[in-house]
């Protein structure tokens, strides 16, 4: 059976990845040209991960390659079971840095991979790939940094350390997002390019929460991060504020039909993020964000900005909260281990559309050598419709990576 891709769809499968936002690199050495010093940093990874599904099948099959909250299988009559070995998390980027002569160097990013969704375009809800292969292209002088790199939003330090292509997925914040940033001690505030991810009241989600992104606003989304760096301890503090407009046709995969909708909603959001070390071997790590319109922020994208009424005359900003907390372990110089938990919630009316989400982690790395990691992960997820209806997939996956220029 041939399997539809919408661009919400799109956007939630494409590559994402754990590192720190563009930002909180540091410049490696490298090699000269005229007055930049260029570097090249990456990694090799190969996944070979086994999915069984609860209740039915995946929508399309890149799904297979990363966990994603808002596409676990609902109300199928049968579980799918597959194998699926795959190298496209691997990646490489360029740094740079460039002496103009004013005692502040330009420096800057450009990175690539090859993650799940390739073979076809993706929307602007989380990564915003140009052609199939952009993840960050980014640069700053002092305080200002321009270009495509992780929202303001995602706090580097709270990140957990997984297998899954993109951490714990519910709770943490997703986007790569085209931008200006300006950066002073502990203060970032950024100016976000603006999506709006719309859901039909009556579409069902059971086989995918599909959703479409509108491009409508003229206003960026402000998003703004104070954060406190101690050597024990490390805590982030964001405020998002939004202008959610659609103005158009809204047609969701598996509704009823198109709603022609022109209207505008005030989006906003509150959150917290922390690396809280409990010991010399462990750390706590949490990220939570809730608010009304800022769906697309975290889980991937899992809830909506906006639920319209079938016929149009009405739209409401969604009010969802999204979290996760784990613990970092490290048992000796060369094994380490990580647990966590992460959860979804959307206040939505439609029976049929996604109320929450939850998913447990649990692994075990193992570093012989500096640059090479490998390991092994158990994963399990269910999602829950409005009406109460659920579906779970469960996932036992192991990696071998190599990274170089690190």
């Amino acid at each position: 059976m041939h399997k539809k891709l919408t661009s919400g769809l799109l956007a939630a499968i494409s590559g994402l990845g754990i590192c720190l936002p563009a930002q909180a690199m540091e410049q490696e050495d490298g090699f000269q040209v005229g007055n930049t010093t260029i570097s090249m940093q990456g990694f090799v990874k190969l996944d070979a991960i086994a999915t069984r599904t609860g209740s039915g099948e995946f929508a399309a099959d890149e799904l297979r390659d990363l966990y994603v909250p808002s596409t676990t299988p609902v109300g199928g009559d049968d579980s799918s079971e597959s194998l699926n070995m795959h190298a496209k998390e691997s990646r490489f980027s360029f740094r740079t840095k460039t002496d103009v002569g004013t005692g502040t160097p330009i420096t800057g990013l450009l990175e690539m991979d090859f993650g799940p969704g390739r073979e076809v375009l993706n929307g602007t809800a989380t990564t915003n790939r140009s052609s199939v292969n952009l993840r960050h292209a980014f640069f700053q002088y002092g305080n200002w940094g321009f270009g495509q790199t992780w929202s303001t939003a995602l706090f580097g330090p709270a990140m957990m350390e997984t297998l899954n292509f993109f951490a714990l997925s519910e709770g943490t914040p997703s986007q790569r997002t085209p931008q200006v940033r300006y950066e002073n001690a502990s203060w970032a505030i950024g100016l976000e390019s603006p999506t709006t991810t719309a859901q039909l009241t009556g579409t069902d989600t059971s086989v995918a929460s599909l959703k479409d992104d509108a491009t409508d606003s003229l206003l960026p989304d402000v998003v703004a991060r104070y954060s406190i760096m101690d050597p024990s301890y490390q805590l982030a503090f964001v405020g998002i504020l939004r202008q959610l407009q659609v103005d158009g046709s809204v047609n969701n995969a598996f509704s009823a039909g198109p709603a022609t909708v022109d209207d505008t909603e005030l989006g906003y959001g509150l959150g917290a993020a922390g690396n809280i070390g409990l010991g010399d071997e462990t750390n706590l790590k949490f990220m939570v964000l809730g608010g009304s319109g800022v769906g697309r922020y975290t889980g991937l994208a899992f809830t909506p900005d906006v639920e319209i009424s079938d016929d149009g005359s009405s739209m409401n900003a969604v009010d969802h909260v999204g979290f996760n907390i784990g613990l970092a372990h490290r048992l000796n110089s060369q094994w380490r281990t990580n647990v966590g938990f992460g959860m979804e919630h959307a206040d939505l009316s439609g029976e049929k559309l996604s109320d929450s989400s939850w998913s447990g982690t649990a692994n075990l790395l193992y570093s012989p050598v500096r640059d090479l990691t490998l390991g092994a992960e158990i994963k399990h997820g269910e999602r829950t419709l409005v009406n109460g209806e659920s579906g779970s997939q469960s996932r036992l996956q192991f990696s071998a990576k190599y990274s170089f220029g690190l």
